[in-house]
């Protein structure tokens, strides 16, 4: 599984073209970012969304192979310190299912990600703080105007006055357009919140640098 590796949009993670020898990146942003800068602090993913690692997300996602929960929140581990080493993180918020779509899959991904990860860094996990409260029509095939159309008012919080003042982790296996993510930073920080990032497993995206990335190698029972 190829790893993401710098340089890296600085506020949502998108691979960026290698620059000329001497310029850095540190401090660039992707054309997305400038046009419409997402209410989040800043997004980073494991990898891309393709490959392998693509399909190992989809056998847990939809054939259920939950044996791939553990080995997959591990690289979520893996990368954890390089990507929020230097950001104090007080909990970790998955992005949750509707109630319809959990009873049809049985389990919800992002939930069984963020249960291990929390045990892993020792941060605090924020189970039923974000609630879905709108069952969305699938995000596959739409465009991004009609993604962010598709999770406007979808979420609520529960106990919102708990956010001021946190710094707050969203968690979840893909990041595509990142209407979602942008939709739940949104209400984390209404509420009070001073930092929310957020963290996935994969971004969908092609990398102008594939010599950059990184092969990792798990394993599973």
């Amino acid at each position: 599984m190829p790893l993401l590796s710098p340089p890296l949009c600085v506020q949502c993670g998108q691979p960026l073209a290698a620059p000329p020898e001497g310029i850095g990146t540190t401090t660039h942003r992707c054309g997305t970012c400038l046009l419409h800068p997402p209410p989040y602090h800043q997004a980073r993913a494991v990898g891309l969304y393709h490959g392998v690692l693509r399909d190992t997300i989809h056998l847990m996602k939809y054939q259920g192979v939950y044996g791939l929960i553990e080995p997959l929140a591990g690289l979520l581990q893996s990368q954890f310190a390089s990507h929020w080493g230097a950001q104090q993180v007080d909990a970790l918020v998955p992005v949750p299912l509707h109630r319809s779509k959990l009873r049809e899959r049985e389990f919800d991904q992002a939930l069984a990600l963020a249960w291990y990860l929390s045990k892993r860094v020792n941060i605090p996990l924020w189970n039923d703080s974000l609630i879905r409260q709108r069952r969305t029509v699938s995000q596959v095939g739409l465009n991004a105007q009609q993604r962010h159309q598709n999770v406007r008012g979808a979420f609520v919080l529960k106990g919102p006055q708990a956010c001021a003042g946190k710094a707050l982790l969203l968690i979840d296996d893909v990041y595509t357009t990142g209407a979602t993510l942008r939709e739940c930073a949104r209400l984390l920080l209404q509420a009070g919140a001073v930092w929310v990032g957020a963290y996935t497993l994969a971004r969908v995206g092609e990398s102008p640098h594939p010599g950059q990335l990184h092969p990792v190698v798990f394993q599973t029972c």
